[in-house]
């Protein structure tokens, strides 16, 4: 699986044109990976090692090494005091320089703290670009309505009520204000702010999606050739102002190519934290003390072979080999099937963080379906799987039914449709547009059997003037065109007595052409979410709940957010919450209370 700088709207595009249109597909450069269960019994090895002495084997685990330390949670030496080469001294340190952390910084340079900020990687990092608030200016002045607690209420009863309702509500009241604190930043600096649709529905269905903020140049603002941006992808605007504001105006500062390695923690990893030592590009330590915090901010572990074993096993049979097996680009921006190797989760572990309660832990992407659909929905008309059976209501958001994909044979499914479906549906027309369509219904219509025949041209869509032609092409079981002909009964009578799926979405197949596609089993992996235990003021706790004194965590990091699966249904709510609203407030109460 490989970088991919492109719109969140066109991601399956890429994956689909390479050929991943039969039956039985491969996951796509994901060669599954055996655990890596070592124990701390003297058998312990080094990360990426062979399976602790006496396990069952590659692949297996017992109820001895369930209960045993992996590698990741014990602590390496200390990095010896004679061989940090400076300490630098400031009121908070920031690990990491992505939106959470560099949020987290500049709220607290406002209330006139000295932060220093140090990061792995070589620039301001982000990927993609939908920010939630509840409500904001931006949302006003376009007559949106402030989102209801009920869209609050479905996501928390989605993850089973496992998640930490505190933190949601949290975000419901305070995400206004921090947004609207962001926009004024943004557009102070000359910068557009725009509200992006969700997808279209009634606001009391089920996965009704409302909107999100993003960002744009602004008028007469001219675009920098080297930031590859497109719709949905323009958090890179967001970080670099970040950046650029806390060094020029906040007299802040940054230390690029610097990696957290260990964090301090005083009287024996009993105490308070009190700084973070980091390795430089020349080879070279630093430690960095925060008098009053250290806060970690440094993206997933979806590159950790042992962490995803041990967090979210369902997800990593499925990160290939080489990704586990080299080091991190800190620089990625949108990228598929791994980022981060869990630094900042480890370095949390290894002074007696606690884990997040939730498990497994929450992943964002998944086994995606196909089939065109507009922004998050899933495909609405016909779906069925390897054998030709339908086996859903399709009227779905499209990472919901991706759970039910992962459970269907070969986690390969098929959508069929005619052409006819683009005037009976609203959509976007395929992955491969990069925003709605809009306009006159007959000119939209024919734009999107356009993109549909460009898929086509690509190798991502098969099409066919008899739907048994389209059938042959995919490789389905010729019993498909009888469940073609049911469920084009159900629709010419308005009722679907197998699934009872909204009549509002059941859509006859009328004259070809006709059109299929395949999910190819096709893993579309963004990253993992969750990490160390943390309370509603993002203070990193023990396995007693006891917050660590001296030590915060924002981001992607914090735990008990998300669970079973991220669904969009609150568009944007990583970065909104998380980011935004948790590291606009943190900032300011470290430095009202530490």
């Amino acid at each position: 699986m490989t970088s991919n700088a492109i719109g969140r709207r066109s991601f399956l595009k890429g994956a689909l044109a390479s050929g991943a249109i039969v039956a039985g597909s491969a996951l796509a450069g994901c060669a599954p990976s055996a655990p890596k269960i070592e124990g701390s019994d003297g058998a312990a090895k080094t990360e990426g090692g062979s399976a602790t002495e006496g396990s069952a084997g590659a692949g297996a685990q017992t109820a001895e090494t369930s209960q045993k330390e992996w590698a990741f949670e014990i602590p390496p030496e200390p990095i010896a005091e004679d061989s940090i080469a400076e300490t630098v001294e400031a009121d908070l340190v920031v690990v990491g320089a992505g939106t959470a952390g560099l949020v987290t910084a500049v709220s607290a340079a406002e209330e006139g703290l000295n932060v220093v900020v140090v990061s792995a990687s070589e620039k301001p990092v982000s990927r993609g670009g939908s920010n939630n608030a509840v409500f904001c200016k931006a949302m006003q002045r376009e007559g949106f309505d402030k989102l209801t607690p009920f869209m609050f209420q479905k996501e928390i009863f989605y993850a089973g009520n496992q998640v930490d309702e505190a933190k949601w509500y949290k975000h419901y009241n305070n995400s206004e204000t921090a947004m609207n604190w962001i926009i004024d930043m943004m557009e102070g600096a000359g910068y557009a702010v725009k509200v992006e649709k969700g997808t279209p529905g009634s606001p009391t269905s089920l996965y009704y999606e409302t909107c999100s903020i993003g960002w744009d140049y602004g008028p007469g603002q001219e675009p920098d050739p080297d930031l590859v941006v497109s719709t949905g992808m323009m958090q890179p605007l967001l970080v670099n102002e970040l950046a650029r504001r806390l060094t020029e105006e906040l007299d802040g500062r940054i230390d690029f190519k610097t990696k957290g390695e260990q964090l301090v923690r005083e009287d024996n990893n009993t105490g308070r934290v009190t700084a973070v030592i980091c390795s430089r590009e020349d080879g070279s330590y630093a430690k960095y003390t925060g008098s009053k915090a250290v806060v970690l901010a440094t993206g997933d572990f979806s590159a950790n072979r042992d962490m995803m074993y041990r967090y979210a096993p369902s997800y990593a049979p499925y990160i290939a080999d080489e990704v586990y097996d080299s080091e991190p680009n800190y620089d990625a921006g949108f990228q598929y099937g791994g980022l981060f190797k869990g630094d900042g989760q480890r370095m949390g572990l290894w002074v007696g963080a606690g884990w997040q309660k939730i498990f497994p832990n929450c992943v964002m992407g998944g086994f995606f379906g196909p089939g065109p659909r507009n922004l998050y929905s899933n495909f609405l008309g016909l779906l069925v799987n390897t054998k030709g059976e339908r086996f859903m209501n399709e009227n779905c958001l499209s990472p919901c039914a991706g759970m039910n994909n992962f459970g269907q044979p070969g986690k390969t499914v098929f959508a069929l449709w005619g052409h006819d479906y683009a005037s009976q549906v609203e959509l976007s027309g395929s992955w491969n547009n990069d925003s709605m369509l809009e306009g006159d219904p007959a000119a939209k219509a024919a734009a999107i059997v356009e993109s549909w025949d460009a898929d086509v041209e690509a190798g991502a869509m098969v099409k066919g003037d008899t739907l048994e032609s389209v059938i042959e092409q995919l490789g389905l079981p010729p019993e498909t065109l009888e469940t073609v002909n049911h469920y084009n009964e159900l629709c010419l009578a308005g009722e679907d007595t197998d699934y009872h799926k909204d009549p509002s979405c059941l859509h006859a197949f009328g004259d070809g052409p006709y059109y299929g596609q395949s999910s190819g089993g096709m893993l579309i992996f963004l990253t993992v979410l969750g990490g160390l235990s943390t309370d509603p003021q993002m203070r990193v706790c023990d396995k007693e709940d006891n917050p660590i004194p001296g030590l915060y965590n924002v981001g992607t990091m914090v735990g008990d957010m998300f669970a079973t699966n991220y669904t969009f249904m609150v568009e944007g709510a990583n970065y909104g919450a998380n980011c935004i609203t948790f590291g606009y407030l943190t900032g300011k109460h470290i430095a009202e209370n530490e």
